[in-house]
């Protein structure tokens, strides 16, 4: 989905955007169609028959929207879940470095606290731009060097010299992870495909023959914001690291504050 300026706008205003446009189609629709309506089922109900076909589509619209909003979610606990195993990462190898010799502990854990101080406070509003390429991996690698430069005397050393590289490692996967999901959304044609079902759904409402328009515009008014509600949250949700519902850096800003200040 190419429509990013979405996350750029404060909730309450993309939520009215979003359900008030599904919402006024909804209702818009009844007053173009209840002329020809009224036409064509004149002397004759077909709302039984209407109201068959619209159970049937909205049966398998309705499960494929349920899933698709269950899968982004489970997406967004992945992505969020990514993230706190990579801080976890991040203190686990910050107190292994701390227990090296004098100089290079001091070395090292000043590298981490800069690359982790980036993170929160560069790295992230990158994200939410959806950049992905930042001075992470610089700062990883001088990182790196410096740890590699590192020449173990005692069995002592040789065993927190193997366990930080382990952590190295493992965070630099980490790191991976997380920048691949910044910009892992669903599909262009997944969106063609939720827009097109919720739009024969609600054409569907409009060829009710209802006397009362006060009721018909209720109901479909109704209708349009429940499949605008839920259409809104997939789209909050599909980008785990864009707009206000995004992942918040906290978990890296708990290692920093706590551990490296």
């Amino acid at each position: 989905m190419e429509f990013f300026w979405i996350y750029d706008l404060p909730m309450v205003v993309s939520f009215i955007l979003i359900v008030g446009l599904i919402t006024l189609f909804s209702i818009g629709g009844i007053f173009i169609m209840r002329p020809f309506v009224s036409n064509w089922w004149s002397g004759h109900d077909n709302n039984d028959q209407i109201a068959f076909y619209l159970s049937a589509v909205g049966v398998f619209y309705g499960i494929t929207l349920g899933l698709l909003a269950a899968g982004v979610w489970q997406n967004f606990e992945d992505a969020k879940d990514k993230v706190t195993t990579e801080a976890s990462a991040i203190a686990a190898l910050y107190r292994d470095v701390r227990s090296f010799p004098a100089p290079k502990s001091d070395s090292l854990k000043k590298h981490l606290a800069t690359y982790t101080h980036y993170v929160i406070y560069g790295a992230w509003p990158l994200h939410r731009k959806g950049i992905t390429k930042t001075e992470g991996t610089k700062l990883l690698d001088d990182f790196q060097n410096e740890l590699y430069a590192f020449e173990p005397k005692t069995n002592r050393e040789i065993g927190l010299f193997q366990e930080a590289l382990r952590q190295f490692n493992r965070l630099v996967e980490l790191r991976r992870l997380r920048t691949s999901s910044v910009n892992d959304g669903m599909p262009f044609v997944v969106w063609v495909l939720i827009l097109l079902g919720g739009s024969i759904t609600l054409i569907i409402c409009w060829l009710f023959n209802i006397p009362s328009l006060r009721l018909h515009v209720t109901m479909n008014g109704l209708i349009g914001l429940a499949v605008g509600i839920l259409i809104y949250l997939i789209i909050m949700l599909d980008y785990p690291f864009r707009g206000e519902l995004s992942i918040s850096p906290e978990a890296y800003q708990q290692v920093y504050e706590q551990l490296m200040q």
